[in-house]
C-alpha cells in the first residue's frame, strides 16, 4: 500500500497560518467564529491568531463584530475576487437565474465554474428553509465530485485521458468514504451527464445532501455551472429528475446573454 508523501513545510510560516485564518472564516460563513474557536481550529496558539487577525482586519481582509466579538472575513476579500475575474461580476449577472431556480425549487442553489481540477464556489441562494452544508463562496471542491464539475466536464467535452487529472484530484480530498473516484467511473459519469443534459452526486461531498447540476456554454467564454442542493430525503430519484428539468427550462430563459445550456448528447 503507498501512502501520500507529507506536504512540504510552508517557506513562510507566519503568511501560511494568515492564509490558513482565511480559509477558516470562510468556512465559519457569515456568523464568524471567537478568537478561541479559530485558535483551535487551526491548532494555533491564541496570541499569534490574535496578531495575524489584527493584521489581517489592517487589510480589510477580516472584520470583528463588536456585539459578539466574532471574527469574520472581510470585504476585500470580495474586493479581491472582483479584480481577478477581470470586472465580468458573474454573480451579479447570475443573480436573476438563481434567485428564480431557488424560489421555484426551494432548495439552496449555487454558481461555480472549473478552476484547474476543482470548482470555485461563486456564488448561493439560500431557500427560506436554511440548509447547512459545507459550501461556500470562494471554496474549491474536485470537480469530479460535484454536481457542478460533472456538468461542466461533459458541457466542456472533457472526456478520456484528459479525466485523468480529474480523477485525481478526488484521492487528497475523500469527504465521505468510497468518495475517490477512479478514471474508469469518471468517465461513466461524464458519459451519463451528458446524455441526460444533467449532472448528480449523492452524499460524495456531504452525508444526507444531494445536487443536480446543469452547465452553461458559451463561444470564447469559459463555461459555468448551477446546480440546486438538498437532503437526500427530499432529492429521491424523482426529484432529481425533476430538478434537472427544472434547472434546464429556467436557465435557457434567465441565463444572461452568451450563455447557452450545454446541449444533450
Amino acid at each position: 500500500m503507498t501512502t501520500n508523501p507529507e506536504p512540504a513545510a510552508s517557506p513562510v510560516g507566519s503568511v501560511d497560518k494568515a492564509l490558513v485564518l482565511l480559509e477558516i472564516l470562510a468556512s465559519a460563513g457569515p456568523e464568524g467564529m471567537t478568537l478561541r474557536d479559530i485558535a483551535a481550529a487551526g491548532d494555533f496558539n491564541k496570541a499569534s491568531v490574535h496578531r495575524l487577525l489584527r493584521a489581517l482586519m489592517h487589510r480589510g481582509f477580516a472584520d470583528q463584530s463588536p456585539g459578539d466579538q466574532h471574527y469574520r472575513l472581510g470585504t476585500a476579500v470580495l474586493e479581491l475576487g472582483h479584480s481577478f475575474g477581470g470586472g465580468e461580476n458573474l454573480p451579479v449577472l447570475f443573480a436573476p437565474a438563481l434567485a428564480a431556480i431557488s424560489h421555484s425549487s426551494q432548495e439552496l442553489v449555487h454558481l461555480g465554474r472549473l478552476d484547474g481540477p476543482h470548482v470555485l464556489y461563486l456564488d448561493k441562494v439560500e431557500p427560506e428553509r436554511t440548509l447547512r452544508v459545507w459550501s461556500s463562496i470562494g471554496k474549491r471542491a474536485p470537480a469530479a465530485r460535484t454536481a457542478m464539475g460533472r456538468a461542466l466536464l461533459a458541457a466542456d467535452g472533457v472526456r478520456g485521458p484528459a479525466l485523468e487529472a480529474y480523477a485525481r484530484a478526488t484521492e487528497s480530498s475523500a469527504a465521505q468514504p468510497g468518495a475517490v473516484i477512479t478514471l474508469d467511473e469518471l468517465a461513466d459519469v461524464v458519459e451519463g451527464t451528458a446524455e441526460r443534459g444533467w449532472s448528480m452526486e449523492i452524499e460524495e461531498n456531504e452525508a444526507g445532501i444531494a445536487c443536480v447540476g446543469v452547465a452553461l456554454a458559451r463561444p470564447g467564454g469559459r463555461s459555468v455551472s448551477v446546480s440546486v442542493t438538498g437532503p437526500i430525503e427530499r432529492m429521491d430519484e424523482r426529484r432529481r429528475a425533476e430538478i434537472g428539468a427544472l434547472l434546464r427550462e429556467e436557465l435557457s430563459h434567465l441565463a444572461p446573454a452568451g450563455f447557452e445550456v450545454a446541449a444533450t448528447a
